[in-house]
């Protein structure tokens, strides 16, 4: 650990609160994480908020280009500095929600705990071929969740409607300085070959995001009052269409949801037509 004090203290920083800064220090679990990426001279990696750029070193030796996005002012100059002898690096000082994928086909990030989810959603939303993220341990349950489970939420079922989510490995605490307070967990995240059609991932995701406010009460009376505020006129036309109105909202899996928000998507577009 004295290492990275010294190249930080060399740097003038200590770890930053507000980015949520937390160094990766275990050399087994870089091996895994680049390992699960699957790198290959063909492959545009973007690296989200790389750090001191110990996971970069490693995805450096496999011949890929490497787009690394730091937001710190002081580390992104120092990576570009650190690294000047790889020709496959290419360092952005700013937000890697904002810059968008930079035509990468994979992303490799240990980022901050307080973007995971915005990063998920930009992984999934720019179909990345394959996502290998270092993310809170109880994070990492929910995208994996199973259907029913007490873990299964909004962002389980987002996730799942669109790619497979899979667990590698557990990393404990201890693996980061400074320690933060939880456990992390290895994930790899790849989009499905024949995604389910979604008539519309506005009104889809909407939709979730509502339901799951009351994910443990049934479906009828949450969805009911849902179409009374955003489809009154065509809220008995749905609802007379869903014959597993009985169960939870947590009860439902990504394919029933999908089918509620196809109807209200066909409803809409139907009402729409009919009043021109």
């Amino acid at each position: 650990m004295t290492w990275i004090r010294k190249e930080l203290q060399e740097l003038g920083i200590p770890p930053l609160k507000r980015f949520g800064q937390h160094f990766l220090l275990d050399e087994k679990i870089r091996h895994a994480i680049v390992a699960t990426a699957q790198p290959t001279a063909t492959d545009r990696i973007l690296e989200v908020g790389p750090g001191l750029g110990y996971v970069t070193a490693e995805l450096l030796k496999h011949s890929c280009q490497v787009v690394a996005v730091e937001k710190d002012r002081t580390l992104a100059p120092h990576l570009r500095h650190k690294f000047a002898k790889y020709s496959n690096l290419t360092v952005i000082q700013g937000d890697a929600l904002e810059t968008g994928n930079l035509g990468c086909n994979k992303v490799v990030s240990s980022p901050p705990y307080n973007i995971s989810s915005k990063l998920v959603l930009f992984v999934i939303q720019n179909k990345i071929d394959r996502t290998v993220l270092l993310l809170q341990n109880e994070f990492v349950q929910r995208l994996t969740a199973n259907c029913g489970s007490r873990e299964y939420g909004r962002l389980s079922v987002i996730l799942q409607s669109r790619a497979e989510a899979k667990r590698i490995a557990k990393v404990p605490r201890t693996a980061f300085y400074p320690i933060p307070r939880v456990d992390s967990a290895i994930v790899e995240i790849i989009p499905k070959k024949t995604p389910p059609f979604i008539a519309d991932d506005t009104i889809f995701e909407e939709l979730v995001r509502h339901l799951f406010t009351q994910r443990k009460r049934k479906l009828n009376g949450v969805l009911t009052r849902y179409l009374r505020e955003q489809a009154p006129r065509k809220a008995d036309s749905i609802l007379s269409q869903i014959n597993f109105l009985e169960k939870r909202i947590f009860q439902m899996d990504p394919a029933e949801l999908i089918a509620i928000s196809n109807l209200i998507a066909r409803e809409k577009t139907l009402g729409s037509s009919l009043e021109c």
